[in-house]
């Protein structure tokens, strides 16, 4: 309802102005209206009400608000100090510049936080527990524990494990800038000729009885005897 004035006339007492009960109904409809925006329609509120599409306040200080139902728009410009609860709920996204954290963390009730397709970058220390991961690119890795499962392409009761003995110094192992197979103690009939280089393999690497007459391919044998015919030494080499 558009406000109602009072008409006064031109002057006093000249009869074109709003008579007493048209004047006192202009009165009524006007603080009905105040006390129905304001309030209940009888009682005035100590909150602000209004069916207004917009209210603007200049300057304002709220202290104390409870806001409840959805707050739509844009803010342009919101500090938040201090939340009483440690709990925002009902949000689908949030996109925000830089976010601070005096301390706590960032939780999931499932368990699964995804950052999409974004790029993590921490100048700090990243630490993770049991975790999952996808495609991870790291700069230095350090890690305090000893030992490193791989699951392998099939989730199963049987994982490969990478660990070391506690180092007492610094130890650097390299991989070759080659592609190729790790080879292990344990293993067998891994090592080919072509990756021992010509003339590496002298008597300082070979064990007494490293190689016998099982590994020579062909075999030819020296007798060295005595007098009366005994065997003294046998010497094995390759044969023609």
């Amino acid at each position: 309802m558009a406000y109602q004035a009072i008409g006064l006339g031109a002057v006093a007492d000249d009869g074109t102005g709003d008579n007493l009960r048209e004047g006192a109904d202009k009165v009524n409809d006007n603080f009905v209206e105040l006390y129905t925006l304001l309030g209940d329609g009888t009682d005035l509120s100590s909150g602000i009400s209004s069916t207004a599409t917009v209210v603007t306040l200049t300057s304002p200080v709220i202290t104390g608000p409870t806001i409840s139902g959805v707050v739509g728009g844009t803010q342009t410009s919101a500090t938040i100090t201090t939340l009483t609860s440690n709990t925002i709920t009902g949000l689908s996204s949030l996109a925000v510049g830089n976010l601070s954290f005096a301390s706590g963390s960032i939780t999931d009730s499932s368990g699964a936080i995804d950052f999409g397709n974004e790029n993590l970058v921490t100048t700090g220390t990243f630490g993770a527990g049991t975790t999952t991961l996808g495609n991870l690119t790291v700069g230095t890795i350090t890690s305090t524990g000893a030992t490193i499962v791989l699951e392998g392409a099939t989730a199963d009761a049987y994982e490969t494990t990478l660990t070391v003995v506690d180092p007492t110094a610094d130890r650097t192992i390299t991989f070759p800038n080659v592609t190729g197979t790790v080879v292990t103690t344990g293993d067998t009939n891994t090592v080919t000729g072509t990756m021992i280089s010509p003339d590496t393999v002298t008597e300082a690497n070979m064990a007494d009885d490293a190689i016998g007459q099982d590994q020579l391919k062909t075999l030819s044998t020296l007798l060295i005897k005595n007098s009366s015919g005994t065997t003294l030494k046998t010497l094995y080499a390759a044969g023609a």
